[in-house]
């Protein structure tokens, strides 16, 4: 008689909520292709380990780099200082048998807590099943649909002590679209910006309307037209949704202001089709140019093409002083720091 087939891990039912559960073991997998709420998951653990012992480090080890075996191993041990650390393990779809060996020794022996992350699909499948087997907490990070993304806005809101009609949280979904990271950042500038409760379409609206993905022409329309506090809220939108768009930004307004500045030193005589090809827009936009740059100081003009120059480099990690671009290296919230109080500066001092 052949012998039975060892069954798979049961599949765990889907959720947007996988860290409640995955924060109260020592082993986790988490499965799925949505980042944000695998990252949730990694954050919860490490928080109630640290809500044990303040002192607790986190370790990451990437399993499908070549020294993916050695880093695993070291991690999983303890240091000569017997510090506690809690093991995030990217690549599983990667992971050989030894590798998997490992993982599970270290939630068998419990001297660290490990969470293990997979991207879901068919490749390395067969890898969640061999640690749900050996103890491992498969917490699901799918990609939510339907009524999974208004139960998440409704806990993001509650977790906040706020509510929202249901018309206003499907005004948010149309207009940001079902991803979690950026439904999470639209929560969160709501409730910290509009006083109205429960939320309604119209408080979503004066936000987000059609703002899914900021482009950066938006950004420098708010800028030309001298909207600091449409200015602020697309360039934080923006970055809430991409962290690196910050470039994009930039390069956006320096090209307006750029085509603002050679519509306002275009003869007055000019046809609007003449002023259009030497700025390098759309001849459309040449009226409500020569509106904008009506408002704008020549002297605030030629420094905001300046400024804005600098922003630039600073989004892209470098410092500038005068003329000159110094070796000391900007962070990214530092850049984006820069970028913020250079573009709210242009439009304060426009007219001066």
């Amino acid at each position: 008689m052949p012998p039975a087939k060892k069954s798979a891990a049961p599949k765990a039912a889907a959720t947007t909520t996988p860290e409640i559960d995955a924060a109260r073991h020592r082993a986790v997998v988490a499965v799925g292709a949505e980042d944000f709420l695998a990252e949730r998951v990694v954050t919860a653990v490490l928080a109630a380990a640290r809500a044990d012992d303040p002192t607790i480090e986190r370790r990451d080890v990437d399993l499908a780099s070549e020294s993916g075996l050695g880093d695993l191993v070291e991690a999983c041990s303890p240091n000569l200082f017997g510090d506690a650390a809690v093991v995030v393990a990217r690549g599983a779809e990667s992971a050989d048998d030894r590798m998997v060996a490992a993982l599970l020794e270290a939630a068998e022996t419990g001297e660290v807590r490990v969470v293990v992350l997979h991207p879901g699909g068919v490749k390395g499948r067969k890898i969640v099943d061999l640690l749900a087997a050996g103890g491992f907490v498969v917490a699901p990070c799918e990609k939510a649909k339907g009524r999974a993304v208004d139960d998440f806005v409704a806990r993001e809101l509650h977790a906040a002590k706020r509510k929202a009609t249901p018309e206003a949280v499907e005004a948010l979904r149309v207009a940001i679209g079902d991803d979690l990271r950026s439904l999470s950042a639209a929560c969160a500038q709501l409730v910290s910006d509009v006083q109205d409760d429960p939320l309604t379409p119209e408080s979503v609206a004066v936000y987000y309307d059609g703002v899914a993905d900021v482009p950066g022409y938006l950004v420098s329309d708010a800028v030309l037209g001298g909207r600091a506090v449409e200015v602020l809220r697309r360039t934080r939108w923006a970055l809430a949704n991409d962290a690196g768009a910050g470039p994009a930004l930039s390069a956006a307004v320096a090209g307006g202001v750029r085509g603002l500045a050679r519509v306002a030193s275009a003869p007055r005589g000019a046809s609007e089709a003449d002023v259009a090809r030497e700025a390098g827009v759309p001849p459309f936009k040449v009226r409500t140019l020569r509106e904008q740059a009506g408002r704008w100081h020549p002297a605030a003009l030629a420094a905001a093409l300046v400024e804005i120059a600098k922003a630039d480099a600073a989004v892209k990690g470098r410092s500038v002083t005068g003329r000159s671009m110094s070796d000391e290296g900007l962070d990214r919230d530092q850049g984006t720091y820069v970028l913020e109080s250079t573009l709210l500066r242009a439009v304060r001092n426009r007219s001066r």
